[in-house]
């Protein structure tokens, strides 16, 4: 421990062999990884989003090329991770980072979501820079955001409210708010059938779709999981209404959001009576056609999610 944070890294690991292909030490635990989607303005690299401990903003820049795919993980820092930016805004730990859908004509946006109950959305162009700071500073916590569409960030609370945020009005209260019943650990959004939707993984085991235009109920409330669900992840491309969803029993569960009258797929079943736990905390997408899906435990390991 340094201080009231985790040392922690940042790593790129190849999806094809689960090869550490990049490594850079940090100086605080980093519980929020993003990937933005359109490169940077000036150097064409890829660029990539985390959020620390010590509720600092990095950005890093990703290089595709052959040599520095080729070089060690120890030579990430001139070869294929280096950093770029640093801010700390925040006054607790940055618990989730979104991208914002990329916009034609302007630099990325970014949204992280604190500890410290506050919503900081940010320009990443040349200079980090927080546009606004949405919510109250020592309020609930946000576990996790997500971008509903332009202008639209969705967070999820320890007081278990659901919440939207329009990024053009500033200030403490939410533009929409639903109360979901438990904490909310994680939150996805996608689009099914021509409409917006919002899936909410809650510390019952629960997931909670909703239409962000009526947050007056669910659309539908499913029980995939008997353990606290901390991470959602919707299909990057391709099949676009997928959220997998894994939770604190050792389950990963894909939801079709285009057939929500169907109950969830079990990809990995939950651990049974007197195994190891293997709690997940992270999924992702990936692979050429971003059909691949990826889990991260508290096991330690990264590995694929047969589908």
């Amino acid at each position: 421990m340094i201080g009231q944070s985790w040392t922690g890294d940042v790593r790129i690991i190849s999806g094809s062999d689960g090869a550490v292909k990049g490594m850079w030490g940090v100086r605080a635990g980093v519980p929020a990884i993003a990937c933005l989607p359109q490169p940077d303005e000036f150097t064409g690299r890829r660029v990539v989003a985390s959020g620390a401990d010590d509720g600092s903003v990095d950005l890093w820049y990703l290089s595709t090329s052959a040599a520095a795919a080729s070089s060690s993980a120890s030579d990430a820092a001139g070869g294929l991770l280096q950093h770029a930016q640093a801010k700390v805004q925040h006054d607790g730990a940055v618990l989730s980072l979104a991208a914002a859908p990329a916009a034609e004509g302007g630099s990325a946006q970014l949204a992280s979501a604190s500890a410290d109950g506050t919503l900081r959305l940010w320009d990443c162009g040349q200079l980090l820079a927080s546009t606004s700071q949405l919510g109250v500073p020592g309020g609930a916590q946000l576990h996790a955001c997500a971008w509903v569409q332009a202008g639209q960030v969705a967070t999820a609370g320890g007081d278990g409210r659901l919440c939207l945020w329009d990024s053009r009005q500033l200030g403490g209260a939410p533009a929409a708010a639903a109360a979901v019943g438990a904490p909310v650990l994680s939150l996805a959004a996608v689009a099914a059938g021509g409409q917006h939707l919002l899936v909410a993984g809650d510390q019952l085991g629960r997931l909670s779709v909703y239409d962000p235009r009526s947050f007056t109920a669910p659309l539908r409330r499913l029980q995939p999981h008997a353990d606290s669900v901390h991470a959602l992840a919707a299909a990057a491309s391709g099949e676009g209404a997928l959220v997998a969803s894994g939770a604190d029993d050792g389950g990963v569960a894909l939801l079709d959001c285009a057939r929500l009258d169907e109950a969830p797929r079990q990809l990995v079943p939950a651990r049974r009576e007197g195994e190891a736990p293997c709690y997940v905390r992270a999924l992702a997408w990936g692979g050429a056609d971003g059909r691949q899906l990826f889990r991260g435990g508290w096991d330690q390991t990264v590995v694929a999610v047969p589908l």
